[in-house]
């Protein structure tokens, strides 16, 4: 029976003085790749020989056959390989599909002719315990199994409504194949395992050859889809935003793991709606792992319902929206009756015990019957306050939001599947079962094990979708991302205003009266331009975070601002992605330019507007920033194609960050408007009514 194996790296290695086992045992000939498939000719306690052959068969696959990374790149999906290992090239060089299938099928022929043969030490095997299970037992093995015997009943550890309670005389391969269900629990008093019963039907096919018995029947509670009788859609759904509320309005928790700029937030917002008019649900609550995410919450409410939202501790303050400390917070949470609909949040709320403490007892009470954590990956950490204090905050409906390919590390889904009602397990267990250990003292992670399993439960509990792969999306799209100023940058910029307005008859005066605005722009972008003391910048820390995102998604960045003052700070914190820079002062921008689109550990290009946003082509990337808006949108526009021409294979997204209740805030309404005003701005320069245009951004 052949069985496809996954080896250590080490076997792929010649052999070196210090481990010449591949020497010694096999000719110095080494695995030509870690994952092959092949049938075991003998064994001894510590090794086993095997036959084995390269074997790409799938249309798409997600792990390198050569190096064992995950491939998150489409070209290399279907090659099969990664282009290090592959030499094949990373960006696509094909004019179409047809070209790229041709390509695929010469390349895969040649490595599955690869054959090899040879002695593996048995420990270099990730997953030695399939190979066992892929042996046939003998025929007293067969005499000796026993019956098994699979009862259907309601849950008790598993929350899933109806469980299938296996039991069974001990057999060594029966054990390994419940190990290897996804959700399951293991009772060690009656030596009785739990199995989600819709599993039951699955596990009976693995099982060929034994005597199984099941008692009780498996009742289907899966809920049809039902529109919502007076529910309407205020901005109407793409596609798969609305496959997206249907599963949503049949599932009660889930993890909506859609790649960034999908729509995550419309689709929780239109579910939310739908389960007050389908439920009479009374309040939803909105979590936000990053917490000037309460901004853009709070904005695509209004833009998507006729519901309103309420951030935890707002209040107004001198004709500003301001969100207080905990005290007001908990204020709020004691007059829930009186707050909208829609309350949000950010994580860090929760680490205060009486915060933490009064929305349990709101959503057991029935107050608070939904809620949504967006970027639930920044609350992975389950020894964390906020990890544990997440676990306490349940409801009839739980949605975890990320777009973060949260399998790259597959430890951080403990939380996530915890707080869905999933994971029953300890996190030491969890850990155990997932993750290899070794190094010093076996305490430090090396690799993971059961992924397979991993994603079985993920299956069924995530709706993922990729914007490649999703059709209906518009060719660009646009997002207005707002960010908190830190203490001391909001106290420089009210200062740099001050001083502004304070001299604003002679900056109506000024040839170039948005020159004089300059200094606040960049008070918004890092306060380390105007300051020596001040260091401060809600826009570059947000920045690294989306940057972060898009590379564990095996994506590139293109980033732009108005300012070689700005791009040199972004490049400092963005160092460790080996960035390209175009600016003024490049004397070479095309092998910048290359440099970008050719070279796999370059994942992001920064550059001023002027310098790069035009005459290049950067569309080895799908998703452009700005740390800040030109002041046309056809400059902004023109800087955006770099991404957007020939040769994009997908969607471009537009990420604009905004620092809230600051200047850019009126940029952004110029820059997107078609009025009158905006026609005004030509060049960077004011043709028209200076002072109404300067009214209007100091207003």
């Amino acid at each position: 029976m052949e069985i496809t194996i996954k080896v250590k790296a080490y076997m792929t290695k010649p052999a070196t003085p210090q481990f010449d086992f591949m020497q010694k045992w096999n000719n110095n000939k080494p695995m030509p790749y870690r994952i092959m498939k092949g049938e075991k000719v003998k064994e001894t306690k510590g090794m086993v020989y095997m036959k084995l052959h390269a074997d790409i068969l799938a249309e798409k696959n997600y792990t390198c056959i050569a190096c064992g990374r995950p491939l998150t790149n489409p070209v290399s999906q279907y090659f099969g390989i990664g282009p290090e290992c592959g030499g094949h090239n990373y960006v696509h060089p094909f004019e179409s599909d047809e070209e790229l299938k041709a390509a695929v099928e010469k390349y895969r022929k040649e490595l599955n002719d690869t054959e090899w043969e040879g002695w593996i030490i048995k420990s270099a095997i990730e997953n030695f315990s399939e190979l066992e299970q892929s042996d046939e037992p003998s025929s007293e093995v067969q005499e000796e199994k026993g019956k098994i015997t699979i009862r259907i009943e309601e849950s008790k550890k598993l929350k899933c409504g109806q469980s299938g309670f296996v039991s069974f005389k001990y057999n060594a391969r029966i054990v390994a194949l419940m190990r290897a269900q996804g959700q399951r629990s293991y009772d060690a008093n009656t030596h009785v395992w739990e199995i989600p019963a819709s599993k039951v039907a699955a596990l009976k096919e693995k099982l060929e050859g034994y005597e199984v018995e099941v008692i009780g029947e498996y009742v289907e509670t899966k809920k049809n889809f039902k529109m919502p009788k007076n529910f309407k859609f205020k901005t109407k759904p793409f596609e798969h935003q609305l496959a997206g509320f249907k599963y949503g309005l049949t599932c009660d928790n889930f993890f909506l793991g859609d790649e960034q700029g999908l729509g995550k937030t419309k689709q929780v917002i239109d579910i939310a709606v739908a389960k007050k008019e389908m439920l009479g649900y009374k309040h939803c609550l909105i979590i936000c792992g990053v917490n000037s995410l309460k901004w853009n919450w709070v904005a695509e409410v209004v833009t998507h319902s006729d519901e309103k939202a309420h951030i935890l501790g707002q209040e107004n303050k001198k004709g500003r929206l301001v969100v207080g400390g905990n005290a007001e917070k908990l204020a709020d949470l004691q007059n829930i009756k009186h707050l909208p609909y829609f309350i949000i949040t950010n994580i860090e709320s929760l680490r205060h015990a009486g915060v933490r403490d009064e929305l349990s007892k709101l959503c057991k009470a029935g107050e608070i019957e939904m809620v949504a954590v967006d970027e639930i990956h920044k609350c992975k950490n389950p020894a964390s306050q906020q990890g544990k204090a997440l676990l306490k905050i349940t409801a009839k409906t739980k949605i975890a939001m990320t777009g973060t390919p949260l399998m790259n590390t597959p430890l951080d889904l403990y939380i996530i599947l915890k707080w869905l009602g999933i994971e029953s397990h300890s996190f030491y267990a969890f850990k155990n079962h997932y993750a290899v250990m070794g190094g010093y003292g076996g305490h430090e992670i090396v690799g993971y094990k059961n992924l397979a399993q991993l994603h079985t439960i993920l299956d069924d509990v995530m709706l993922r979708r990729l914007k490649k792969e999703v059709l209906d999306l518009p060719e660009k799209i646009r997002t207005t991302e707002f960010v908190e100023m830190g203490k001391e940058q909001a106290k420089l910029y009210a200062q740099i205003e001050k001083q502004v307005k304070g001299d604003l008859d002679r900056i109506k005066m000024n040839p170039n009266p948005l020159a004089c605005l300059i200094r606040m722009r960049q008070a918004t972008g890092y306060t380390g331009i105007l300051s020596s003391s001040i260091k401060e910048s809600a826009k570059l820390d947000r920045l690294e975070e989306l940057v972060e995102e898009l590379v564990e998604n095996g994506q590139k960045a293109i980033v732009f601002s108005n300012w070689t003052d700005m791009t040199a700070p972004a490049a400092q914190r963005l160092a460790r992605f080996n960035p390209a820079i175009i600016t003024g002062e490049t004397k070479d921008r095309v092998a910048e330019q290359d440099k970008f689109m050719n070279d796999e550990s370059c994942k992001v290009i920064i550059g001023t507007i002027g310098a790069m946003g035009t005459g290049l082509t950067l569309t080895a990337a799908n998703t452009v920033i700005f740390l800040d808006s030109p002041w046309t949108r056809a400059a902004k526009e023109q800087a955006e194609d770099r991404a957007h021409r020939i040769g994009t294979k997908s969607n471009v997204n537009i990420i604009t960050l905004v620092c809230k209740d600051t200047i850019d805030e009126r940029i952004e309404q110029l820059v997107e408007s078609k009025g009158e005003m905006a026609d005004m701005m030509v060049d960077g320069k004011i043709d028209g009514r200076k002072a109404e245009v300067i009214d209007f951004l100091l207003n």
